[in-house]
């Protein structure tokens, strides 16, 4: 299969370290030093579960007509570019190519479906911890490393089975499920929310730890991120607010989420309308109260967007 991989950041680089060792045609859409660099080094990755490696994509290109049509397109961007690059890229899908978004969040299919207009939209998620060390250089750290994707309705598509068995066979763990919202909004709710948490604050987990008011903030914007899954049909597992608030008390002191550091960084552009202006939207639009993440939001414009 012809596979493309729109974006050379931790994401795109961690998916791309799996399917460089089936022997798939990988291309790399990108552009400018990036692009640059990937064709005098290659595509630099260092990863524990992955294994170090020079990953050489047969192309590498920002031109959708030396491109041309791919039968998968993986967009590893920011969530916040995904209906621009996909609109910039639109002739690189054709009426079959499968499309798959691994951004954070639960719009971002919908974006991708209302940018290209064709192709077999998949939704996604990821979870890798990954950074870029410098252009086309990434490292990806620790051992939570999964991905997933499918459709809701339970279709079967060939493309995403086979993809699926390349990223799984390459080390990268991958589910193909019609179980994929669930997935999409469990992550979600502990990107969201611990956000919610770190904006709202102004602080990472060792400030957070310390106050109980604190943590019911947090447990807050989990049960309002739970009753806005219920509200899209999403029945979410038992128990999962409580174990992602043990998993929250267990971070080192010094972590927070790349939302709160690009905010406090005042990095532009950035996810905040993606991560949290989506939810207030979303609960807008369904007549619900989500005071918490609804107060985080607010907070955050004021605090850190004058």
């Amino acid at each position: 299969m012809r596979i493309g991989i729109l974006g050379a950041g931790g994401v795109g680089a961690t998916v791309a370290g799996a399917i460089d060792k089936s022997g798939e045609e990988l291309i790399l859409i990108a552009r400018g030093e990036t692009k640059q660099k990937v064709l005098e080094r290659g595509w630099i990755l260092e990863s524990e579960r992955l294994g170090n490696r020079v990953i050489r994509p047969v192309l590498v290109s920002d031109d959708p007509k030396e491109i041309g049509v791919l039968d998968v397109l993986i967009l590893g961007c920011k969530s916040f570019a995904v209906k621009e690059v996909c609109a910039q890229y639109k002739d690189v899908v054709g009426e079959d190519t499968l499309v798959i978004p691994l951004q954070n969040g639960f719009v971002t299919a919908e974006q991708a479906e209302e940018a290209l207009h064709r192709g077999v939209i998949a939704h996604g998620f990821i979870y890798c911890l990954s950074q870029i060390v410098e252009k086309g250089h990434v490292s990806n750290v620790g051992t939570l490393l999964r991905a997933g994707f499918g459709f809701p309705d339970g279709r079967k598509n060939e493309k995403a089975e086979r993809l699926a068995k390349i990223l799984n066979d390459g080390g990268l763990p991958t589910e193909y499920t019609p179980e994929v919202l669930r997935l999409v909004w469990q992550k979600y709710m502990m990107i969201c929310g611990n956000s919610c948490t770190f904006l709202y604050y102004d602080m990472t987990v060792g400030g957070i730890m310390e106050s109980k008011e604190r943590l019911d903030f947090l447990r807050g914007t989990y049960d309002d991120l739970e009753r806005l899954a219920n509200s899209v049909g999403v029945t979410l597992p038992n128990g999962i607010k409580e174990k992602y608030v043990e998993e929250f008390q267990e971070m080192p002191p010094s972590a927070a989420s790349s939302l709160y550091r690009d905010l406090k960084g005042g990095i532009v552009p950035n996810e905040l309308e993606q991560i949290i202006g989506s939810a207030v939207k979303l609960a807008d639009e369904k007549g619900l109260e989500i005071p918490y993440v609804a107060a985080a939001y607010e907070k955050t414009k004021e605090r850190f967007c004058k």
